[in-house]
């Protein structure tokens, strides 16, 4: 009987840790407990913290319920997915700025003479360009990946050691 009591404790203590671990703003992680900022947390630092957290969730002063912890758990929810909506929208606005950046910079390489449009003769002579950087075997002809090197093993012209031409 002792022993399930204290895996039970265990288990509880483990999943309190862990939501309070994630919960803790203004910091991450294990960070947000050093209240001292020496670099580590002592005893004193984790049982405030732990201190915190139950007066947190327990709502009426008589000792957490399972409602209350539900209730907790539900608003800590919502914290963490709050903060990750905000950092994919942060993310968001890096990533396109970056997307501008690129476009710009490719439309750059397109515009030879710098005048602000792309001409055909432009255009045409990026994609020369382009096709010169894909053939890597300088021989007029872009080669499927699978199918780079031997031009005689071609798909549909393949020599296995089970079919070979005669």
């Amino acid at each position: 009987m002792k022993k399930t009591v204290y895996v039970i404790t265990g288990v509880i203590a483990l999943a309190l840790t862990g939501s309070v671990l994630a919960q803790q703003g203004g910091g991450r992680g294990m960070s947000s407990m050093d209240t001292d900022g020496n670099g580590t947390i002592e005893k004193s630092e984790f049982a405030a913290m732990f201190d915190k957290r139950f007066a947190e969730t327990d709502a009426n002063n008589d000792g957490i319920s399972l409602d209350e912890y539900k209730a907790k758990s539900e608003a800590d929810r919502a914290a963490r997915n709050a903060r990750r909506a905000e950092r994919r929208a942060e993310n968001s606005e890096r990533d396109a700025e970056r997307d501008a950046e690129r476009l710009q910079k490719r439309f750059d390489g397109l515009d030879a003479d710098n005048d602000g449009k792309v001409s055909a003769d432009e255009y045409k002579a990026a994609g020369e360009r382009m096709f010169d950087r894909m053939d890597r075997n300088n021989d007029g002809i872009l080669n499927d990946r699978r199918d780079r090197g031997d031009r005689g093993n071609r798909r549909g012209n393949r020599r296995g050691s089970n079919d070979q031409k005669t």
